[in-house]
């Protein structure tokens, strides 16, 4: 086993390469955060829009929905965070207002991450539901349990996290003979509370909900599979297609699941790292961390391209909404 010591130094080998990249990173990290911010925002906006159109609601786009809110809102409170922490656009703000936003930008980005987590969990849960039971699916998968789930979802997490909120307390410390606002933990146990936070965030923000993220995946490949065996068994041309527009919906939903594991996994891991070893946090943690937030809003907007590439009625809803010509007229015409 190997002991604090001998991980120290392991951490402390690679180290070196790991700050000149934050170094190098960090002077355009507040531009690609604005830059990813904004193209979230656009792109759940959109996602919005095209998802609540009358011939889009369904049970899948209800959670999508809710998923293209909570990754749009994430992205609209990450603006000011980096306009007040970098001077973007602003000449040296008020300290009070960077402590003052921090603490609430620290508490709702947390929040909104979370519900987005565990809303793609439930929507992985509600497609292997439906192609695995599709007899049972109207009533086990109905739009009236999705909108529950969500508001389910978004309560327990808001309990969970508000209380982290309460924790912190505005100090106006002097250092210097230079007097400055700040945010403080309350809680004298601040490394208990520091600690139970990171293990919380490891395993039930990130590492559990990816594991069963994962395990749906496998088993929505394994129905795709079986799918397409029995596709040349089925009779008629109608449940040909209703089986294939099935898979697709399927396939679509499984890029979005991955994509979200691929990300959200290593975060959970250094998480789980920085809970574990203190001096992790300092040595590699803290130096990835503009990159690890920035991946991360490039997955909030990621969505809208997905949708617009695998999803033919999402195109033709999005064309026909924003398109000058008349979508639904050349549709026609083209299969004439």
């Amino acid at each position: 086993m190997t002991s604090d010591n001998e991980t120290e130094i392991y951490w402390l080998g690679i180290e070196k390469e790991i700050r000149i990249f934050f170094g190098e990173y960090y002077r355009i990290h507040a531009y690609i955060s604005t830059v990813l911010s904004v193209f979230g925002i656009i792109g759940n906006v959109l996602n919005v829009f095209i998802l609540t159109r009358k011939k889009m609601i369904s049970t899948t786009n209800i959670l999508l929905t809710a998923l293209a809110v909570s990754d749009g809102l994430k992205s609209l409170v990450h603006i000011p965070f980096i306009i007040l922490n970098y001077d973007l656009f602003v000449k040296t703000p008020h300290p009070f207002s960077i402590s003052s936003y921090s603490k609430f930008y620290s508490t709702v980005v947390v929040i909104f991450h979370s519900a987005s987590i565990w809303l793609t969990v439930s929507l992985a849960i509600f497609r292997y539901i439906a192609v695995r039971f599709p007899l049972r699916a109207t009533t086990l998968c109905s739009q009236k349990r999705a909108k529950l789930t969500i508001f389910v979802v978004c309560l327990l997490i808001t309990v969970v996290r508000i209380p982290n909120f309460l924790d912190y307390t505005y100090v106006y410390p002097v250092y210097n003979n230079v007097s400055h606002w700040d945010i403080r933990d309350r809680v004298e146990e601040y490394d208990f509370n520091q600690r139970f936070t990171i293990w919380f965030s490891a395993l039930f923000v990130r590492l559990l909900p990816c594991l069963l993220l994962l395990v749906l995946s496998i088993l929505l490949i394994q129905e795709l599979r079986r799918a397409s065996e029995s596709r040349s068994n089925l009779s008629g041309q109608g449940t040909i297609q209703k089986q294939m527009k099935t898979n697709r919906t399927t396939g679509m939903l499984l890029v979005v699941v991955v994509l979200f594991i691929v990300i959200e996994l290593p975060h959970g891991i250094l998480l789980l790292l920085v809970a574990i070893h203190s001096n992790f946090f300092d040595s590699v943690y803290f130096p990835l961390g503009a990159l690890i937030n920035d991946i991360t809003l490039l997955n909030n907007g990621i969505n809208f391209v997905i949708y617009c590439t695998m999803s033919q009625k999402f195109r033709d809803t999005f064309m026909e909404m924003f398109s000058c010509c008349d979508w639904k007229s050349k549709c026609l015409h083209n299969t004439t």
